[in-house]
């Protein structure tokens, strides 16, 4: 009897180990704005990956933080996404830090470094390439999307996560 309840507290505690390692790497936010539509009305639920950098590919739906990203001209950025906890902390719905949204972007990665710069963005980073350690990203919808045409080349530690799926929610 006294095997099988440590068996099960051991068995208990990897679960729950497990839950929140895979709360710390995953998050369903709420897309917030029309930037990405068609592809992601705002609302939606999206599962995102925290760490999914070696995921980075051209054409894959990112999630950026966005402190330090400014338009030329030196505005603000606004818009994007709404996170469901903290960016960089612990699970959502942990401590008060839960209960305030974080406000990130999701935009669509156009271009890793090295790769040619995309049209709509060399008005403002005429290079040819993006450089090293930065990533070029656009708006689905450009009427409505704050991106690279203005930002120009963003750096790569920005990027949170990739978006892996939309979520349907019962009920």
């Amino acid at each position: 009897m006294r095997l099988f309840l440590v068996l099960a507290l051991a068995g208990l505690a990897a679960a729950a180990a497990g839950l929140v390692l895979l709360r710390t790497a995953l998050s369903v936010v709420v897309v917030a704005g029309p930037s990405m539509s068609p592809a992601l009305r705002p609302g939606q639920r999206v599962l995102v990956l925290r760490r999914g950098l070696a995921r980075l590919r051209a054409g894959r739906i990112v999630v950026v933080a966005p402190a330090g990203l400014a338009a030329r001209g030196g505005g603000p950025v606004g818009g994007g996404l709404v996170g469901d906890g903290p960016v960089g902390g612990g699970p959502a719905g942990d401590g008060p830090a839960a209960a305030r949204p974080v406000r990130l972007l999701v935009k669509r990665l156009a271009a890793l470094p090295g790769e040619p710069v995309p049209p709509p963005v060399r008005p403002v980073l005429p290079a040819g390439t993006v450089p090293g350690g930065h990533v070029v990203l656009l708006g689905d919808n450009p009427d409505f999307s704050t991106d690279s045409r203005l930002w120009g080349a963003v750096p790569a530690d920005r990027v949170v996560g990739v978006v892996l799926d939309r979520v349907r929610l019962r009920g």
